[in-house]
């Protein structure tokens, strides 16, 4: 977590870069600020400042004697300054007390944040070359890594956690209230026998991996098992993906296959004797020796609740193929449902690339049209976007193959008048679909979508309403009309017509025959 200052003695110049600079989105957590070099002074005794942004110009003290006096107890502060006066005497005494930025005001407020910017990424630089340094130390077997292993055994074992657990926090980037769980791993069966070597190998790959990236710490116990605590202030399903990662480069690279036994989830140092303890009594509970995972099942997490809940999302959506503004609706619980369940950049991509998969396969099936290559395309957009990103191209691909709606209402068109030219056939739903070349339940959705009733329904009103009209206007029989409008049972036909017109066909024309007579 990176902290900023911003010093300068006039209140709308602190107050607009406070509110002008992305600070969150540049990494910067905290940003305080300060009137005075003096106020400045008191704010860096008790704040760790990462960014100091200050003018030169200000009463009691000025930024160059601000400088100086910081400098003599901090060299790492990245500092910017901001003046109005384009002074060469200025900006040789800044150069001389190591000042990274002199910038002239007004300053541009884009190349301020280019600035801002810059100086994170350096601080973030140095950071990670640190804890390269570090870890390389660790794998090389110095001092520094059987120091750690001896402070995280004792940590484990319950002796003076508090204490460890508070050196822990002031001598390393590690925060409190962190996430994390002990996490054993063990050859597994088809792997006994693996030479103090290969763990040793192992345990340098861990570092290589999970230390570098501050993802966890690894070391051995007091009994030669490797542990790692692995780290959980990311999304719910990263722990797995990382342990999935871990143990398949192990494999590959010492052809090593490893038990993984995860403890329960604890918060800081001071507790993770909590979790070695857990992950020490389900080693020892498990008697399948083949089993390569073992965790706790008595409770779901996140990451098991969500697969549940993206079930029934696939489901829902393969049981609405074709009613497009339910798909949509469900896509936008999905979208929603990845947020609430914390779930990873990496789990969403996925997860959305098998919807819009899923959506295409049955349109292709359905619709009867020719793939193409809109997955393709799809994919590489995905993979080159963010998490945002990956809902919006998702949203709008799904948009572009349901919403078709000129093509939609074209073949409709076309259906009604087929249907107004074959009335009096044996015409049906399936018959109309395969004559379009569309699958039954496709064409029957689509149909009521656009008309807003349903295929077979508008067949039977056409034909009730050409039976009327011939009922008022001719003698035929109703025998005869039943056949023109489509039916071959006149009894059948009759029900139809009360249904529908709430009378039977004699009495529907004795009353048109009355009606008329009142006209004449």
């Amino acid at each position: 977590m990176m902290k900023a200052l911003i010093v300068d003695d006039e209140r709308i110049i602190r107050v607009g870069i406070h509110s002008v600079v992305p600070w969150k989105e540049l990494g910067i957590e905290e940003v305080f600020m300060a009137a005075s070099g003096l106020e400045a002074l008191g704010i860096l005794g008790k704040e760790e400042i990462d960014i100091l942004i200050t003018d030169i110009q200000m009463a009691e003290m000025n930024g160059l004697t601000l400088i100086e006096k910081i400098r003599e107890v901090r060299a790492d502060i990245r500092i910017i300054v901001l003046t109005g006066f384009d002074d060469f005497d200025y900006a040789r005494q800044c150069l001389r007390m190591q000042v990274q930025e002199f910038l002239l005001k007004p300053v541009d407020e884009d190349i301020l944040i280019e600035t801002i910017a810059a100086q994170v990424q350096a601080i973030k630089d140095k950071r990670a070359q640190e804890v390269n340094r570090r870890n390389m130390r660790r794998i090389t077997g110095t001092r520094d890594q059987a120091e750690l292993e001896n402070d995280m055994c004792r940590l484990v074992s319950g002796e003076d956690s508090l204490g460890i657990a508070q050196m822990l926090y002031q001598n390393s980037q590690f925060k409190k209230g962190l996430k994390m769980r002990a996490v054993i791993l063990i050859p597994s069966l088809q792997s006994r026998g693996v030479e103090s070597l290969s763990l040793l190998t192992i345990k340098n790959l861990l570092i290589g991996y999970l230390d570098a990236q501050e993802k966890g710490v690894t070391f051995e116990d007091r009994k030669g098992r490797i542990v790692v605590v692995l780290f959980e202030e990311g999304k719910s399903d990263e722990l797995e993906s990382t342990i999935k990662t871990l143990t398949k480069l192990i494999q590959e690279e010492c052809q090593v296959r490893l038990r993984v036994v995860m403890g329960e989830e604890v918060e800081g140092f001071e507790h993770l004797h909590l979790s070695y303890n857990d992950a020490i009594y389900l080693l020892e509970k498990e008697q399948d020796e083949y089993k390569t995972l073992i965790k706790r099942t008595d409770t779901k997490g996140q990451v098991d609740m969500f697969r549940e809940v993206y079930a029934e999302f696939i489901d829902s959506i393969n049981e609405n193929i074709g009613n497009t503004d339910t798909i949509l609706r469900v896509y936008e619980a999905f979208c929603a449902a990845t947020d609430a369940y914390n779930i990873s950049d990496q789990y969403v991509q996925k997860c959305c690339f098998e919807i819009a998969s899923t959506v295409y396969f049955n349109y292709i099936v359905e619709s009867a049209e020719s793939p193409d290559a809109k997955l393709n395309s799809l994919l590489g957009a995905l993979l080159n976007a963010g998490r945002e990103e990956n809902h919006v191209i998702v949203k709008a691909f799904l948009e572009k193959l349901l919403k078709e709606d000129d093509d939609d209402s074209e073949l409709i068109t076309k259906v009604k008048r087929y249907i107004k030219e074959h009335l009096s056939e044996d015409i049906s739903v399936a018959g109309i679909a395969s004559e379009f070349f569309v699958s039954p339940s496709y064409f029957s959705r689509l149909f009521k979508r656009i008309t807003g009733e349903g295929c077979n329904e508008y067949i039977v009103r056409k034909r009730i309403e050409n039976a009327q009209y011939l009922i008022a206007t001719t003698n035929m029989k109703i025998g005869k009309i039943a056949q023109e409008v489509g039916y071959r049972d006149t009894n059948y036909f009759s029900l139809a017509f009360k249904k529908h017109v709430g009378q039977t066909p004699g009495q529907y024309r004795e009353q048109e025959r009355a009606e008329g007579e009142k006209h004449e």
